[in-house]
């Protein structure tokens, strides 16, 4: 049998004993980025995307359904065509994308009373590019609820628990916020097995800090297993003040 002659190792662009090349750091297709800010922009019932991990557009509707409305495409012509095919197959209702029930925010005008509690929730699909579209939506809803001085530290806390859902957790994804009269509720679930922990680290540790930084933020946080199903809801949660009464910095 003939032994294999071992070849050399090609080395790569940094050899040993040579000076390290800088390398400037690179934006990934930044005119795919900006087609889709533009038709995010010009669609209001619709959240849009693109993901260069995928290098495909997505597009997620921003109304309720029975079932989440997800698309997905190369171009943004295609999705556009997807978008308009899922409008007429489940049409947004009339004046916006998100019609004014119990379990949404109560536009300017609304003539249910400040106690009843409101809610918004989100299906996103398992892409990290979403995490900062999902940060501008919690800011946008909490803007309309006047809770303007827990937004920078909620907008923070979703993000980090959205951030560790889609890395460690498994789809469906659904990000929820729930507000009554004396609180504030965060909610992140999804169908991973794996339980998010606590980690002890040293000083120059940058990654695993999630649940630290809930944990700083918030007045409570917590995990709660899904009754009947792999999966978990990973909340955070901020005590408001009565009504009339300053909130404290």
């Amino acid at each position: 049998m003939n032994e294999r002659v071992p070849q050399p190792r090609q080395g790569g662009r940094h050899r040993r004993g040579t000076a390290i090349e800088q390398v400037d750091s690179r934006t990934w297709d930044p005119a795919e980025r900006a087609a889709a800010e533009q038709l995010d922009r010009i669609e209001p019932a619709w959240t849009v995307w693109y993901g260069p991990g995928t290098r495909h557009f997505h597009a997620v509707a921003t109304w309720p359904a029975p079932q989440p409305l997800i698309v997905r495409a190369r171009t943004t012509d295609e999705l556009r065509d997807l978008m308009c095919e899922a409008e007429h197959t489940t049409p947004p209702p009339r004046g916006g994308p998100m019609p004014q029930t119990p379990d949404t925010p109560p536009a300017p005008g609304d003539p249910r009373t400040p106690g009843d509690p409101r809610t918004v929730c989100w299906d996103l699909p398992h892409d990290l590019p979403i995490v900062g579209k999902a940060r501008a939506m919690v800011s946008e809803t909490l803007t309309v609820w006047a809770l303007h001085h827990l937004t920078d530290d909620a907008v923070l806390v979703a993000g980090e628990l959205l951030a560790n859902a889609i890395l460690h957790g498994e789809p469906v994804v659904r990000l929820s916020l729930r507000a009554s009269p004396d609180e504030l509720q965060i909610q992140v679930t999804d169908r991973g097995a794996g339980q998010p922990r606590h980690l002890t680290l040293d000083a120059e540790a940058t990654h695993g800090r999630g649940l630290a930084i809930v944990g700083a933020l918030a007045h409570d946080h917590g995990v709660t297993p899904l009754p009947d199903r792999p999966g978990k809801t990973v909340w955070a949660r901020w005590h408001l003040p009565p009504r009339g009464a300053h909130p404290t910095p």
